[in-house]
């Protein structure tokens, strides 16, 4: 016999997987991909091109990002409801955790929605135009690729401090 309901393992296990893979995608990104195409230089162009316009790496990580949310807002909608109100569920030291973890995970999603996606679309213009020109990169483009990986770190940071508080909020 189950203690809890087959939606809900299925919402757990869809909510943490997603989560894994986007976690793992910024780590990934953010710590590896980033400083290799910095060290590289202009030469890492073509890869970044593939990456970010092809492929639409930027996509990718929020797709992750909108499963992750929707699943974890089924659970906490359900957990929240099992305490009868929604001042009783932040009241407690678990819904107030994972509120917190709730609040980062979407000001993650939210940076990248409307920060570095629409950075990196720029980002993929002023790249192709400087390559036609043949010369320098132009500031703008400079600037804008410091602005992404900030964003980059800054979502990292977010997803870090969701996973934990949300791996931790019962012990709390």
């Amino acid at each position: 016999m189950l203690a809890t309901s087959v939606y809900m393992i299925v919402f757990r296990i869809v909510h943490i997987l997603a989560g894994v893979a986007w976690g793992g995608s910024l780590v990934l990104f953010v710590n590896f991909v980033q400083p290799s195409a910095a060290a590289i230089g202009p030469a890492a162009a073509p890869f970044m091109g593939e990456l970010l316009g092809k492929r639409r790496l930027i996509n990718a990580i929020l797709g992750m990002a909108v499963v992750t949310i929707a699943g974890g807002l089924f659970l906490y909608w359900h957990d929240w409801h099992l305490y009868g109100s929604f001042g009783d569920w932040v009241g407690s030291r678990f819904g107030l955790v994972l509120t917190i973890g709730a609040i980062a995970a979407i000001a993650a999603f939210l940076l990248g929605l409307f920060g570095s996606r629409p950075r990196a679309a720029r980002v993929m213009v002023l790249s192709r135009q400087a390559a036609e020109a043949g010369g320098p990169p132009p500031p703008e483009l400079v600037q804008l690729q410091g602005q992404l990986k900030m964003l980059a770190r800054a979502s990292l940071a977010l997803v870090v401090l969701s996973i934990l508080a949300m791996s931790t909020a019962r012990y709390w």
